[in-house]
């Protein structure tokens, strides 16, 4: 039987850990916060979906960080998922190494582009990534999930999962079966694709919502905050493509259409209709996880995908000053120099 483990056990985490779990995958889970490890210990993972899809109630086994030098004693895993903030990526991978077994691989589900983060600890060879690209979860009590987005389909993908090499190998088709225990999944041969599609959607919404305190539904219907969404969204798809990278349909928008959309008054009708359709299909509890960073008083990832594009776009010539700027304000934030709030979007939104 394949063994699975599991490091973070957040929303995504602990959601792909209790539907593994409940498909009787023999997984465990690893994470830094008493209060969720003690209530998964003594009550499992309730995890509630929109309308009931995706929701299951399960025991799991769960271990606290300093409960992992026991595992020792046990047989190696197989796979193991690093499902923490992006800046935790290095510890947390090198955490988990020790009890793998020689030929197990090391997979990313994160935000951002962790994987030259991962395989810096364990090797290029054992180096997986996943595009989570339809789910979205809030962690809201210890023990307690909450699925805030409609299940993915074949047109919709809920995760993507590829090699950093783009080859379909059997241990990539083996991760994508255990990956649909919790979603759609789709074995894909264009990884760094999918992954710079998935940091646009990131870039494009979480931000906005981290500095203004809005919902993803409160950003899509302001006007101001949209154009902005849309402005962003732009110009993180002009600096992938500027990095020759093939990026991929997700998030229900037209990137085509949304590269053209601060110059094309057509592409920006267009892909503003997706926008509040997307919009209209969330649940209205519904906040991207930056926006969960700064209401619980976290570091944000804002570094790992807004200053990401930054620094890429600084690389290949494109106008990214608008990162830029969501990146200061939200480490301003963060410092607490200044409070979430709608007034922030001119000092972002700029000239």
């Amino acid at each position: 039987m394949t063994r699975v483990v599991i490091v973070g056990a957040g929303a995504v985490g602990g959601y792909l850990g209790a539907h593994l779990t409940a498909g009787g995958v023999a997984t465990t889970l690893v994470d830094a916060w008493p209060e969720h490890v003690e209530a998964m210990r003594a009550n499992g993972l309730s995890v509630s979906g929109m309308n009931g899809a995706g929701s299951v109630e399960t025991p799991v086994r769960a271990l606290h960080i300093c409960d992992v030098p026991q595992l020792a004693r046990e047989q190696p895993f197989d796979v193991a998922f690093i499902a923490v903030k992006s800046y935790d990526t290095k510890w947390a991978t090198q955490l988990i190494l020790p009890y793998l077994s020689p030929t197990a691989c090391v997979v990313s589900l994160q935000n951002g582009i962790n994987e030259e983060a991962v395989a810096s600890v364990a090797g290029w060879s054992r180096t997986l990534g996943c595009a989570v690209s339809a789910l979205a979860a809030e962690l809201v009590a210890p023990g307690r999930i909450v699925r805030n987005s409609p299940l993915g389909d074949e047109k919709k993908w809920g995760m993507r999962v590829g090699e950093v090499h783009g080859q379909l190998t059997p241990r990539l088709q083996m991760l994508a079966h255990l990956l649909a225990h919790g979603d759609t999944c789709k074995a894909t041969t264009n990884l760094w694709g999918e992954r710079w599609s998935k940091l646009t959607i990131n870039a494009m919404r979480n931000g906005v919502c981290a500095f203004t305190g809005m919902t993803g539904r409160q950003r899509d219907t302001n006007d101001v905050s949209r154009t902005l969404s849309i402005r962003l969204g732009s110009s993180c798809v002009r600096v992938g493509r500027a990095l020759g990278l093939a990026l991929e349909p997700v998030g229900g928008l037209d990137l085509d259409l949304l590269a053209r959309a601060e110059e094309d008054p057509a592409a920006l009708d267009a892909i503003t209709a997706m926008i509040m359709e997307v919009a209209h299909g969330r649940s209205d509890a519904q906040r991207p996880s930056m926006g969960q960073d700064i209401l619980k008083g976290r570091r944000t990832e804002v570094d790992d995908i807004n200053g990401l594009v930054a620094r890429r776009g600084a690389e290949v010539g494109v106008d990214v000053a608008v990162h830029q700027r969501v990146v200061d304000v939200i480490q301003r934030i963060e410092r607490g120099e200044l409070q979430p709030s709608p007034d922030l979007l001119q000092q972002v939104v700029g000239t």
